[in-house]
């Protein structure tokens, strides 16, 4: 009998013991979003594991031009508003690697007629916070080495113009983008 009742406890701890990863309250990003705000419509979602945890983050743009965090516990925290606000107003948003155990999350907004803003941000302390905020007259690229191009018009004296071009690169050390080329502009 005291042999069945020590398997039995040692049971019970082991079950107690097993966590089962499961999303807050067993909900989607999708459906914890609308619970806490039913009148925001979602433009953009993108769920990922941002910081190597094995635990997923979500990251929502919504047609007003909010953007959220949705972390691995299923808090929501409002990151930035007034992002691809406008209807005409071409939004991305993409998750990119700057090392191999690092991403960060970057928001383009394409402007009519060819100016693209960029937002660049890192996962800090549970919240997002914004690591590099850039506009590129022609154009804005993250390469496959997480280097951000930051392309310009370099106007000539005699008319015409040249394509010009920044290049800014995640340094680990100072946590901070490092821009160099031709014509860096913040």
């Amino acid at each position: 009998m005291k042999k069945l009742v020590t398997i039995l406890v040692a049971s019970m701890v082991y079950f107690c013991s097993i966590s089962i990863p499961v999303d807050a309250q067993g909900q989607g990003p999708k459906e914890i979003f609308a619970k806490k705000y039913p009148n925001e419509t979602i433009r953009i979602i993108k769920t990922a594991d941002l910081n190597n945890d094995k635990k997923n983050e979500s990251f929502i743009i919504t047609k007003s031009g909010n953007f959220f965090l949705i972390n691995s516990k299923g808090v929501i925290v409002l990151i930035g508003k007034g992002i691809g606000e406008y209807e005409e107003d071409d939004v991305n948003l993409k998750l990119f690697a700057v090392s191999a155990k690092e991403k960060h999350v970057a928001i383009t907004v394409d402007y009519l007629p060819s100016n693209t803003q960029l937002y660049v941000y890192r996962l800090q302390n549970g919240t997002l916070t914004k690591k590099l905020e850039v506009m590129g007259d022609v154009g804005i690229e993250i390469d496959t080495k997480g280097r951000v191009h930051q392309n310009w018009k370099n106007f000539k004296a005699d008319g015409g113009w040249d394509l010009a071009e920044g290049v800014f690169t995640w340094n680990p050390k100072t946590n901070k983008y490092i821009g160099s080329g031709e014509l860096v502009l913040r």
